[in-house]
C-alpha cells in the first residue's frame, strides 16, 4: 500500500511539472516560435554565406596564392609580399581574405618575406596572425619569431621562443629549435646547466635527428 501511494505521489509531481510546462508554452508561445524561427534563419544564413561568399573567396585566394608562392620560390621577397601591380602579394591577401582558409598561408608567406627583407617587427606581426593547429606550421612560425628576436638582439626572448617551438610534437623542428635555444644559453648566457639539459634532450628524445649526429661534443662543452 505505501508503495502505491509513493507511485501516485510521483505521478502527481510529474503531472504538475508537465502542466506547468504546458502553461509556460501557452503563455510564451509567440516568443518560443520567434526564437525557433530565428535559429532556423541563422542556420540558413550561415549555409548561404558559406556557399555564396566563403567558398568563392576560398577559391579566389587559392588561385592568387599560386603566383605569390611561385614568386617567393624565386627569392623575390618584395614582389611576393607587395605584388606587382597586377597580381596581389601576400600582404594584400592577409588583409582581404581574413575569413578564408588561405589566410594562414598568406600570413606565413608574408612573415617569411618580411624576415628576409629584414623587417623583423612586421615578420613577427604576420607570424602571430597564423592560426593553425598544424605541428609543422605552428612551430615554424614560433621559431621564426625567435629568429627575428635574434636579429633584433633580444636573445632572452629568442631562447624562450625556440623552447616554445620545441614543445610541438614534431621530430624535425623540435631538435632544431632545442639546439638553437641551447646554443644561446651556452654561448651567450653562460648557463651551462640549462644548455646541457636541452642538448641531453636532443640526444635522448631525438637521437635520430640531424642535430643529434654531433650532439655529444656540445654536451661535453656544456659540462665544462
Amino acid at each position: 500500500m505505501p508503495a502505491k501511494n509513493k507511485v501516485s505521489k510521483t505521478e502527481e509531481n510529474v503531472g504538475e511539472i508537465l502542466s506547468k510546462s504546458e502553461n509556460f508554452f501557452e503563455e510564451h508561445q509567440k516568443a518560443v516560435y520567434y526564437a525557433l524561427i530565428g535559429i532556423v534563419l541563422l542556420v540558413a544564413l550561415i549555409i548561404l554565406g558559406k556557399n555564396f561568399y566563403v567558398d568563392p573567396k576560398n577559391k579566389e585566394v587559392s588561385e592568387k596564392l599560386v603566383w605569390c608562392q611561385q614568386t617567393l620560390e624565386k627569392d623575390s621577397f618584395q614582389l611576393a609580399l607587395n605584388g606587382d601591380g597586377i597580381n596581389s602579394g601576400y600582404a594584400e591577401l592577409v588583409s582581404s581574405y581574413g575569413i578564408t582558409k588561405g589566410k594562414n598561408e598568406a600570413a606565413i608567406g608574408a612573415a617569411v618575406c618580411c624576415f628576409n627583407l629584414k623587417r623583423y617587427d612586421d615578420a613577427i606581426d604576420y607570424a602571430k596572425k597564423v592560426s593553425t593547429k598544424s605541428v609543422v606550421f605552428e612551430p615554424a612560425m614560433v621559431g621564426l619569431i625567435g629568429d627575428c628576436y635574434v636579429e633584433k638582439g633580444d636573445l632572452k626572448a629568442a631562447a624562450a621562443q625556440f623552447e616554445k617551438a620545441a614543445e610541438y610534437d614534431n621530430g624535425v623542428t623540435a631538435p632544431r629549435f632545442l639546439k638553437k635555444a641551447a646554443d644561446i644559453y651556452l654561448n651567450e648566457f653562460k648557463d651551462n646547466a640549462k644548455a646541457l639539459e636541452l642538448y641531453q634532450k636532443i640526444k635522448d628524445k631525438y637521437f635520430d635527428s640531424q642535430q643529434a649526429a654531433d650532439i655529444d661534443k656540445y654536451i661535453e662543452r656544456a659540462k665544462m
